[in-house]
């Protein structure tokens, strides 16, 4: 007599629900940035008051969000690449602080747009079905 036992496979519920939450605040705040730069150079100078601070708080944003990624992995049972991929985003965050500081557009304008670029696609994929397995 054989006996089966079905095994439940553990799947990121709770944890994927944090990441997806975590990820919307940062897309929400990433792509609030050119817009915000784009008010600036129309010659809304207010603009930068509200572009600034976001600026400066986006890598703490991604301190956050690494400590939800490996939450999402480890114990949650998710994918391992979106705790990886925060670490680069954090760098990034941080590195592109110090070039909008310095008023070095060379490097902060395309730095931003690879940020916005993997924080949304980042996003989009934490609501697809991928993110479940």
């Amino acid at each position: 007599m054989t006996v089966t036992v079905a095994v439940k496979q553990r799947r990121p519920r709770v944890t994927l629900w944090f990441l997806r939450g975590t990820l919307l605040l940062h897309a929400g705040l990433v792509c609030a940035q050119p817009i915000l730069a784009g008010y600036f150079l129309s010659g809304e100078s207010d603009a930068m008051d509200i572009h600034s601070p976001i600026g400066s708080t986006l890598w703490m944003v991604s301190m956050i969000q690494f400590v939800v990624a490996v939450l999402y992995w480890r114990p949650g049972g998710g994918r391992a690449w979106p705790a990886l991929v925060t670490p680069a985003v954090f760098f990034a965050e941080f590195v592109q602080l110090v070039f909008g500081h310095l008023e070095n557009f060379a490097v902060h304008v395309p730095l931003g747009t690879a940020i916005v670029i993997t924080v949304v696609a980042m996003t989009i994929w934490s609501f697809r079905s991928g993110a479940k397995r």
